[in-house]
């Protein structure tokens, strides 16, 4: 059976998020056939359809080798929404260091290797950080984030930092307290164009919370910058900002499977769906 769209999901959702579920009625409501698929579920066919779009793969980041072995297979059989390039390099979080490069101002971070030692309580006092937030490289979910008090930095801190560089990379950025006070932003982008803005919580584990948010000039601005520097166009993006004293700063840009929150923008849906579909 042949389908118009394959919206990809994981094993713990089969038939995809809220945001999925959306974007699937909008879809249909075009006459275009879809279907939702388990990206690791050997028996899909990924050639059925010509359009697959990466949406709620949300355990890839425990799977890593094997997702991006997916996204090899996926490639080679069906046109990848957002692109492949661009997915592998977004798996990363060192994509950070490659936006600034190019003139991002991002959230300052330090990439640890694998295997790496650091003295982490130099690190901090010639940096000046005295509130640290610790995770690895590849992640989601808050996996494998903590945040550490300027006490714990010795401790604590330097023992969870270890424990992570032993299976893989990590970073480390200091705590910024706008997240709590102001919120992080996350803009959304559709084919480019901005389409809304919501408040997340701190870490982005609890959406529930989230309300829209009408960004600033400079804001928009900022995010479209970050859009700028991917390199190409991309179909969907969250760029998740955060105020500080000197204008936004990147804290991740999410265009694999972020949440979009389009329940929050009626329409958004089907102007994903027209993008798709054009």
């Amino acid at each position: 059976m042949s389908f118009d769209v394959t919206l990809v999901t994981y094993e713990t959702l089969p038939d995809g998020g809220t945001d999925d579920q959306l974007l699937a009625q909008a879809l249909s409501a075009t006459g275009a056939r879809v279907r939702f698929a388990v990206w690791s579920d050997p028996a899909v066919d990924w050639s059925a359809a010509p359009v697959t779009v990466v949406r709620s793969t949300w355990d890839y980041f425990h799977r890593i080798a094997e997702f991006a072995a997916w996204l090899d297979l996926a490639a080679s059989q069906t046109r990848l929404v957002n692109t492949h390039r661009v997915l592998r390099w977004n798996m990363d979080k060192r994509y950070l260091a490659d936006l600034e490069a190019r003139g991002v101002a991002v959230v300052p971070t330090v990439f640890v290797r694998q295997g790496e030692s650091v003295d982490l309580a130099a690190l901090c006092a010639d940096r000046g950080w005295d509130e640290l937030v610790v995770k690895p490289t590849i992640s989601g979910g808050a996996f494998g984030t903590k945040r550490f008090a300027a006490g714990q930095i010795p401790g604590e801190a330097a023992v969870h930092l270890a424990g992570l560089t032993e299976t893989r990379e990590a970073m480390i950025q200091p705590y910024l307290a706008a997240v709590e006070t102001e919120r992080e932003r996350s803009l959304v982008f559709l084919g480019g164009g901005f389409s809304h803005a919501f408040l997340k919580s701190a870490f982005g584990i609890d959406y529930s919370a989230s309300v829209l948010h009408r960004p600033s000039a400079e804001e928009l601005a900022f995010g479209r910058r970050v859009l700028e520097a991917v390199g190409e166009p991309v179909a969907y993006a969250r760029v998740d900002i955060v105020p500080s004293a000197k204008g936004p700063l990147l804290m991740e840009l999410e265009v694999i499977e972020p949440n979009l929150l389009m329940g929050l923008a009626p329409g958004s849906a089907e102007r994903l769906a027209g993008l798709l579909l054009g």
